[in-house]
């Protein structure tokens, strides 16, 4: 077998220069850490662009004559034919150079007036990325890691292209790859080769539906499934995650929510869907400041107040990286939006109401966080700029119309952000532990809030009905007058404390509410899930909410 030349190659004196320039051409690329580049064929030249850090930039524009030597050998390198100018032809292609090796997947079209040459470089440390190292929150990356030991069931990653939903997918296939389960793939094509795993191509002779009829046969665990583009292949990625198999794939949607409600476009059943649906992840990738660059902090300006603000966030107390025209940025951070399917999310799958109920549902979960919150938090944090936010999130919000006892605490300044962020941290630990310690009792045992104000907080939030049936357990109101108490709660545009309209109805004193009635009897309170309660005046003072230039997260405000 002849061993095929690491670079392009000149086959005469003609073209040697053209080789030199393409050779070359591509190292730059792959040293700049460009994602694609792109070749329009148009009015006798070639202008070259490269996409780095989501922004396409031009590079040079080459001449017809060593334009047609590009063509030429990128065609001959990815094995495309020569002749055929009229159809879509797609290939992939290695360059070996000194110091590095470069997977390409190279797409060509015919366009008015020429064709268009996109090559995508693929990176192949994608192809062994622990996941680890892939930035995330502790609590997504907890449960993240819980799902994907599931037996069975199918989890989502969606977002445009250019999204990292692949890297993302490699990486928990590099984490269930123990060498104790069958794991296949079915990409189209396969971008990163991993050993141990079978990986099926999807070209002109085996469609995505018949590549995953055919791997059901072959006895596997996990299926990797590039993308879920039409009807029959989500039928079967379904109801092969409803019968013993678990099941990762992509799909374009928005958000998570979006994602699910596509599916159900596609014509899955939704009780189906419910049944199987163990997660999804939407995300985006932002370009992460060079921290070696050095730059300065500033506050939001009235732009990024107000496009916080469509998005549900308050501005107060956060500060952004000021950065210099044509600062550096060095590799990509996903910015993770995770749901959950748990009980509350199967019951808004079921009930077809679309994306809102389901984000409603999913704002109750300790791990969520919009893709805004995700990308405001990463830009407190110092690691990307809120023009790349803005830029990669968009204008449009779907907003959970549900309060969390963490946003509640916040907005009434009875707690900063950085200590409700530390309180979840916390709690994943004890999670890891097999302690399960619900948030208000940690900021009750940190001294951050006194007990009155964590359950004035949850009075405004979901929690509420929950916490007011101890009352109807001890013989103060009946189950009858606290759904009408929940019914007027509910349909308040601003909601007051649902604990302070039954208190204003004479159902209990603000004092019961604070003493016995939310005291079980082994002392711990029933609300927020703390040790024995104590009164204000009984504990130390908490912490002065002082609020600093420190990275400030937005996240995780269960």
């Amino acid at each position: 077998m002849i061993k095929e030349p690491d670079l392009f190659i000149a086959i005469g004196h003609v073209d040697r220069e053209a080789t030199r320039q393409l050779n070359d051409l591509f190292h730059d690329a792959a040293r700049l850490r460009v994602s694609d580049v792109h070749l329009l064929y148009q009015e006798g030249k070639c202008q070259i662009c490269f996409r780095a850090g989501g922004v396409l930039e031009e590079i040079v524009v080459v001449d017809a004559q060593t334009a047609k030597q590009f063509d030429e050998k990128i065609r001959a390198r990815s094995q495309m034919s020569q002749a055929d100018r009229h159809h879509s032809l797609d290939g992939r292609m290695r360059l070996r150079y000194v110091d590095r090796s470069i997977d390409v997947r190279v797409s060509v079209i015919p366009v008015v007036g020429g064709q268009k040459i996109v090559c995508r470089l693929l990176d192949q440390a994608n192809a062994a990325m622990d996941m680890q190292s892939i930035r995330m929150t502790s609590m997504t990356r907890y449960y993240l890691e819980e799902l994907i030991e599931e037996p069975q069931g199918l989890l989502l990653v969606c977002g445009p292209t250019g999204s990292g939903k692949t890297t993302t997918l490699y990486g928990l296939l590099g984490a269930l790859n123990d060498g104790k389960r069958n794991l296949m793939t079915i990409e189209n094509p396969v971008e990163y080769v991993i050993p141990g795993i079978g990986q099926v191509n999807i070209d002109q002779h085996v469609s995505f539906p018949d590549a995953l009829r055919a791997i059901l046969r072959q006895d596997p665990d996990v299926i990797l499934v590039g993308e879920i583009r039409d009807a029959e292949t989500a039928k079967i990625a379904v109801s092969a995650a409803n019968t013993g198999h678990l099941v990762l794939s992509t799909l374009h949607a928005n958000n998570s929510a979006l994602a699910i409600t596509r599916l159900i476009e596609l014509g899955v059943d939704p009780q189906t869907l419910a049944a199987a649906l163990r997660g999804v992840l939407a995300q985006r990738l932002v370009p992460t400041v060079d921290p070696d660059a050095g730059f300065d902090w500033q506050e939001p300006s009235e732009f990024d107040a107000a496009w916080m603000a469509l998005h549900g966030i308050d501005a107060q107390g956060l500060y952004f990286p000021r950065l210099d025209k044509g600062q550096q940025f060095t590799g990509k951070t996903p910015v993770i939006e995770m749901v959950k399917a748990d009980k509350a999310v199967r019951a808004a799958i079921v009930s077809g109401m679309g994306e809102q109920p389901i984000f409603n549902a999913a704002a109750r979960q300790m791990q969520f966080e919009t893709l805004a919150q995700a990308g405001v938090r990463l830009a407190n944090e110092g690691v990307t700029s809120m023009d790349q936010v803005r830029k990669i999130v968009g204008q449009d919000a779907i907003l959970p119309e549900v309060r969390r006892l963490g946003e509640v605490l916040v907005a009434n300044r009875w707690a900063e952000l950085t200590q409700i962020t530390a309180a979840l941290e916390t709690q994943v630990t004890r999670y890891k532990q097999g302690r399960l310690t619900r948030l208000g009792e940690i900021l009750i045992e940190e001294s951050i809030c006194t007990l009155e104000q964590v359950i004035d907080a949850i009075g405004v939030t979901e929690g509420a009905v929950e916490s007011a049936f101890m009352f109807v357990l001890r013989g103060r109101l009946t189950e009858k007058e606290l759904k009408s108490t929940v019914q007027e709660w509910k349909v308040q545009t601003k909601r007051e404390s649902l604990f302070d309209m039954l208190v204003n109805k004479g159902y209990f004193t603000k004092e019961e509410l604070y003493e016995s009635s939310f005291v079980s009897c082994a002392g711990r309170c029933t609300t927020c899930g703390a040790g024995p309660c104590q009164r204000a005046e009984d504990r130390p003072a908490p912490a002065p909410n002082a609020l600093s230039r420190s990275r400030i997260p937005v996240s995780g405000l269960a």
